[in-house]
């Protein structure tokens, strides 16, 4: 271990247990060691991710939320039955040989964040069926409030009767984790918007019971439940209480942005500070800090656009208000400067999340100095959280392959399915094309044991990822290249570059395989005037010259950043977009579409939508919207309207992948590619 991390391995005690160093797995949807949407079971799905995080160096592990009751059907954790139980037991004793701590991270609901998918907001509309299949109460709030995804959908207001079931079952349920093993909870309370935290904040509390009015009322239903935990499982056992300093909320569904100076519609410092010391005087033994709310959700689950440890300042700031230790979560995995803040004694923990889904062996090489061996989380939250918001606010869209796996691993939470299958015949492969498939192809291939050389017609690995990667605030996507540069280099996979492969080549290769990985071409744009447009490659990579007005077509993902990465270059976007919206990216996760929009708002780009383009010339473009002519001086005009891709089609030893295949996100392109590479 380098000298420089030393104070991230030194142990750190929260309650009676003591953790061996600083690292702490955060709390993610799909790691849940207990199935809990429709009844309680032992999740054998995430064992051995759990496993393999204990066995590189995690100090504590807190998998994603577990409610003290079902979602669906109206069950309850601690009368679930004790099949589970032993299983659990069985994790956790295979868990402390590894020297390593696990809590479990206990949810009271959702209230208005409940995720308003299709199927649930069906069933809420009749109400006969949705009183029988138990999900009447499914978004039961503090007070009536607008639901987050559907905010014409007005959430009932919860009774004490069904808080105080609740209370109960968080001890309960904490009684029954303590006897198969658990080494503590995680109270997923005062935290992102979710029901407790509902309960705390005066604009969403509007009751006048024991649970409305005052601070100490509002805070009335967590603090219960930490005594309630306390009072059943000894004073010993840790209570951790997931924490959000402030909830960087403008008004419903209204986010603030880092910097931006606003009026807080949440909780704010002074609240914060007083929240803290009711939680520690109930009892908490620590704080699992970052921010924000569901309408403000980029803070909770920061995307590329949030800066590294945005929530670190915050975190520092309510370390000085209470004794008990503070974690910090919130894009907080680059060890220098963990272990700045830990060595200056300002929080006590980093907690990470999206890391250990990219890299289950992070911390093991931080300890043994190998960051450049790391694979970098590139906070896309493609394969780890994509729910995405349905425009003017008509519900949610998840994504069918679910939460909780890694758009750049594919083996995470799939570990039986793919893991790497033994070779039966040793292949002669080449590939054309070394973007991110063509790369990594050759290295799932080459690990297999297979003889794989690249031809690349440029003379640097990465393809058109190199421009998406070109952004200020694509710093993760640009150390993703570097990892993969190091991939091909330690597995000493042949690149040859500046090759590009001929036809009569291509006929004659003397090879098992050839995989064709050259990318896609820019769609057309047919209008009057397209000599003067430029491609959205050409902009990011700066390959021809940008004037200071620039009006991008394309209000998809790419045109958006790219309207935002030119007010970071001082220059004047304007979005034209085609649709209705911006962004219509179905399950592009609603933190990061949420947190550009608002970057559009702040920075007043203009978005012209329900637009045409009609002609284009070197100092201005023509539109059409809703059928109304206009005319915008111009310096560069951006075309960012999609690609195709290649019409090449897969047959006897000859495949295609990536974008040459089917035009997709980073993570289509990834997973693809790996599976091809584990069956060839």
């Amino acid at each position: 271990m380098e000298n420089k991390y030393q104070e991230l391995f030194t142990p750190l005690k929260v309650g009676g247990v003591t953790i061996k160093n600083r690292f702490v797995h955060a709390p993610m949807e799909g790691t849940a060691p207990i199935e809990w949407m429709t009844g309680y079971k032992f999740n054998e799905h995430t064992k051995k991710y759990l496993l393999e995080r204990a066995r590189n160096n995690v100090g504590l592990i807190i998998p994603g939320i577990v409610t003290v009751k079902s979602a669906i059907g109206g069950k309850w954790l601690h009368k679930s039955g004790k099949k589970f139980v032993s299983e659990l037991k069985e994790l956790m004793d295979e868990i402390h040989k590894e020297d390593c701590k696990l809590f479990i991270q206990l949810g009271a609901g959702f209230g208005r964040v409940m995720l308003m998918i299709d199927m649930l907001s069906g069933l809420l509309d009749k109400p006969f069926l949705a009183k029988l299949l138990k999900v009447d109460r499914i978004t039961a709030s503090p007070s009536e409030l607008p639901n987050v995804w559907e905010p014409k959908r007005m959430c009932p207001e919860i009774t004490v009767k069904e808080i105080e079931e609740i209370v109960e079952g968080f001890a309960k349920s904490a009684k029954l984790l303590k006897d198969a093993g658990v080494d503590g909870v995680e109270i997923h309370a005062i935290h992102e918007g979710y029901l407790l935290d509902q309960f705390t904040i005066a604009n969403t509390n509007k009751r006048t019971d024991k649970y409305g009015g005052s601070l100490e009322n509002r805070a009335r239903f967590v603090t219960d439940i930490i005594k309630a935990i306390k009072k059943e499982c000894g004073e010993d056992f840790p209570v951790v209480v997931r924490y959000s300093v402030t909830s960087k909320m403008r008004g419903f569904n209204k986010g603030a942005l880092p910097g931006e100076k606003f009026e807080e519609f949440g909780r704010d410092y002074d609240e914060s500070i007083k929240l803290a010391k009711l939680l520690e005087e109930a009892g908490a033994d620590a704080l699992d800090a970052d921010n924000g709310s569901y309408d403000a959700w980029y803070w909770a689950h920061p995307p590329m656009y949030m800066p590294l440890a945005c929530n670190l300042e915050d975190a520092k700031f309510i370390k000085k208000h209470v004794n008990i230790p503070v974690f910090c979560a919130g894009r907080m995995e680059n060890p220098n400067t963990c272990v700045e803040v830990i060595k200056n004694n300002e929080i006590d923990a980093v907690s990470i999340g999206r890391q250990f889904l990219a890299d289950a062996e992070y911390v093991t090489k931080v300890k043994e100095g190998r960051l450049k061996d790391v694979r970098p989380c590139l906070a896309c939250h493609n394969g780890c959280f994509a729910n995405g918001q349905r425009p003017n606010g008509k519900g949610a869209v998840s994504a069918p392959w679910g939460n909780g796996k890694c758009a750049i691993n594919p083996y995470t939470l799939n570990e039986n399915a793919r893991a790497l299958k033994p070779l039966k015949e040793k292949k002669t492969i080449a590939v054309i094309g070394a973007g991110i498939a063509g790369m990594e192809f050759a290295r799932i291939a080459t690990l297999r044991g297979h003889d794989v050389t690249i031809y690349e017609k440029s003379n640097e690995i990465g393809g058109v990822f190199n421009a998406a990667a070109a952004p200020k605030f694509k710093e993760k996507d640009k150390m993703l290249l570097k990892w993969y540069k190091q991939q091909m280099k330690d597995l000493n996979i042949k690149i040859e570059f500046n090759h590009e492969v001929t036809q009569e080549e291509f006929e004659n290769f003397d090879v098992d395989a050839v995989v064709y990985a050259t990318g896609a071409t820019p769609r057309n744009l047919n209008v009057e005037g397209q000599e003067h447009v430029i491609d959205a490659i050409d902009y990011l990579r700066k390959t021809k010259e940008v004037g200071e007005k620039v009006a991008i077509i394309g209000g998809g993902l790419t045109g958006c950043e790219i309207a935002y990465d030119a007010v970071l270059d001082k220059k004047k976007p304007i979005i034209i977009e085609a649709q209705p919206e911006i962004l219509n990216v179905p399950t592009l996760c609603a933190a990061n579409s949420n947190m550009l929009r608002e970057l559009i708002r702040l920075h007043e780009i203009p978005v012209y939508t329900n637009a045409k383009v009609l002609k284009v010339t070197d100092n201005n473009i023509t539109i059409s919207v809703d059928g109304e002519e206009k005319e915008i001086e111009v310096d560069t005009v951006v075309k960012s309207i999609g690609y195709n891709p290649s019409n090449y089609e897969d047959s006897k030893n000859f495949y295609v992948i990536g974008d040459a295949l089917k035009v997709g996100n980073l993570m289509d392109v990834i997973w693809k590619a790996y599976d091809l590479a584990n069956s060839i």
